[in-house]
């Protein structure tokens, strides 16, 4: 597993949760980025949840229409595969030896799917995407998202920075259930610099955010 620059996100860094604000957080979480070394860690969140989302192995994104029938029901094999190819990347949230989250970042050419609606909003291209989230069903409410989002945003610093954009869901404050949420929240990509670019829908939008390199 690589580590950063000094000026970066370590491996082993460590982010408070941010969900009491004005008091002391809930809990100190442990970064560490997705790839040789610990995606058994990772395998092993995922096998918890049955292969997360119906088995998807946080890959939908990283097939095109024209791969998904080759790759059915070979997620995992698949995401093992661009892991240890250095062609799938994650700031994965453990707490102690255990992942409890993760956030899904990289290049178009890494994420090339579901890109249909950006392309009708006429923007340029984005240099990195921020495509789903995931956390524990037992450590949900925790902080673990967003301290999901803040260490993928430094590990896109690390590596060149540029601009990322992301997917959220306006819940409006209406309650969501986890399993629509793993793009993250409107709110949350808000509070870490992102702007609106358009609406993908009645509450999907595309958030966008230039990241400085370190």
């Amino acid at each position: 597993m690589k580590k950063l620059s000094a000026r970066g996100l370590s491996s082993k860094d460590h982010i408070a949760s941010r969900t009491t604000q004005g008091r002391q957080p809930k809990a100190r979480f442990l970064v560490r980025e997705l790839g040789g070394e610990t995606w058994p860690d990772f395998a092993r969140i995922v096998e918890k949840h049955n292969g997360v989302w119906g088995g998807c192995w946080c890959t939908a994104f990283h097939l095109k229409r024209s791969e998904e029938k080759e790759w059915a029901g070979k997620h995992r094999a698949l995401k093992e595969r661009l892991v240890r190819a250095d062609r799938s990347h994650a700031a994965l949230v453990y707490d102690g030896p255990d992942v409890v989250g993760w956030c899904q970042f990289g290049p178009p050419a890494e994420l090339p799917a579901r890109m249909s609606g950006f392309n009708r909003l006429g923007e340029a291209p984005t240099d990195r995407r921020i495509t789903c989230f995931f956390v524990d069903r037992d450590r949900r409410k925790e902080g673990v998202g967003k301290a999901a989002l803040e260490a993928a945003l430094r590990f896109v610093a690390a590596k060149g920075g540029g601009t990322v954009d992301g997917y959220p869901i306006d819940t409006r404050g209406k309650p969501y259930s986890s399993s629509f949420l793993w793009g993250g929240t409107h709110s949350m990509f808000t509070e870490f610099g992102f702007h609106p670019l358009g609406a993908l829908g009645a509450s999907k939008w595309i958030m966008r955010k230039v990241v400085r390199s370190q």
